[in-house]
């Protein structure tokens, strides 16, 4: 799909949450007698009332923005950040869960780009009781901006896949969506950055939709579904393409596409989108991934990474299967470990160098060359 038309899908997506919340927030502004918890336990209701069609996501977005505009309004005592940075826990390249110690006390603090970083947590007598008290675990491995927590029960979470934890303060949290170990959760990382490579996605795009004969010339464009029907070899889906009438057939559909389209008659979406979405022709497009990532791991002669956990960080080979070999002693920051990452690849480089002089030598004699440098 072409990045304008994700950008685009997305933005009136979240132009149309905004718009609700500022009515929300209007209505909350009269309810002042009302504590936060209950207020937004009340508006979140409200949310999945009045916009059942918000992806799980999207509503996870909305009753965050909901709880920081009113936190704003009423507890601006919140984003009084002090004291000494302590920890950083990535959840992606824009946010993350910052560990503040002040005096002998600690306290945990989300900060996200475009926003003022707040309290997420009351005070703890040390790192440890406050990590364990607001994830649930003390095992916890970063890598590649990624933070992932491995529960009493061996299952690992993203905590990408689970950003309620910014609501603590005023709700419990809980881990909703796992993976069976951590090379399955390294796994779904890198497989997320392959998406984003917008070559690859194409290819696999064009793949699947070849394999379901799905027609290809309608990929990166914005379609209006104009109704879904079930027949007897899948789901019957009519849709207008610049005013032309166009029917394929899925093999399956997921029950919340139906919903919307019996909903909303001419609905338009991101036809890429919705034909992912699709459970049977899904799995085809995420079997691709599966497959692409052991190829694009494997290939490399070297794949390092710097990974994080609570022993400190350390240089690892990252290979096809999710697992990481450890090919360097723990250092005491993730900063010093990046360093000698980079002197690593730096040497990796001059070797590869060698290599290809050994095969195509130099006309000039090295000997002449040393020659030089001496009398310089």
């Amino acid at each position: 799909m072409r990045t304008d038309v994700i950008e685009r899908t997305v933005n009136d997506s979240m132009l149309t949450i905004a718009d609700y919340l500022l009515q929300m927030i209007e209505q909350a502004k009269k309810q002042k007698d009302l504590e936060l918890r209950a207020l937004v336990d009340q508006k979140s209701k409200e949310i999945l009332k009045d916009k059942p069609n918000l992806s799980a996501e999207e509503r996870t977005e909305a009753e965050y923005e909901l709880y920081y505009a009113l936190m704003k309004e009423r507890q601006l005592h919140l984003f009084e950040v002090k004291g000494n940075l302590a920890g950083t826990f990535p959840v992606d390249r824009i946010s993350g869960v910052q560990i503040f110690q002040e005096k002998n006390k600690f306290y945990g603090v989300y900060q996200q780009e475009g926003k003022d970083p707040h309290r997420i947590t009351e005070y703890f007598p040390n790192k440890e009781a406050l990590i364990s008290n607001l994830f649930g675990s003390g095992e916890f491995e970063i890598f590649r901006s990624r933070t992932a927590f491995r529960s009493n029960d061996g299952n690992v979470f993203l905590l990408h896949d689970n950003k309620q934890f910014r609501l603590h303060l005023i709700k419990p949290f809980k881990f909703q969506s796992a993976y069976e170990n951590m090379e399955q959760a390294r796994l779904s990382i890198v497989k997320g950055e392959l998406k984003m490579d917008s070559k690859l996605r194409a290819r696999a795009v064009v793949k699947t939709l070849n394999e379901y004969d799905i027609p290809t010339d309608l990929s990166g464009k914005t379609v209006s579904i104009t109704g879904i029907s079930m027949e007897e070899n899948g789901v019957r889906v009519s849709l207008e393409d610049t005013e032309k009438k166009r029917h394929i057939t899925l093999p399956d559909l997921a029950e919340t596409w139906v919903d919307r389209v019996k909903e909303h008659p001419r609905m338009k979406a991101a036809f890429d989108e919705f034909i992912m979405d699709s459970r049977s022709v899904g799995e085809g497009f995420l079997s691709f991934y599966g497959l692409e990532i052991n190829k694009e791991i494997q290939t490399k002669q070297h794949d390092f990474e710097v990974v994080t956990d609570k022993e400190g960080s350390y240089i690892g080979k990252l290979h096809g299967t999710g697992k990481v070999k450890k090919v360097s002693p723990s250092f005491s920051s993730e900063k010093e470990a990046e360093v000698q990452l980079d002197k690593l690849k730096k040497h990796i480089q001059l070797e590869k160098e060698k290599e290809k002089q050994k095969e195509n030598p130099v006309v000039e004699p090295s000997f002449e060359m040393h020659e030089m440098v001496e009398k310089n």
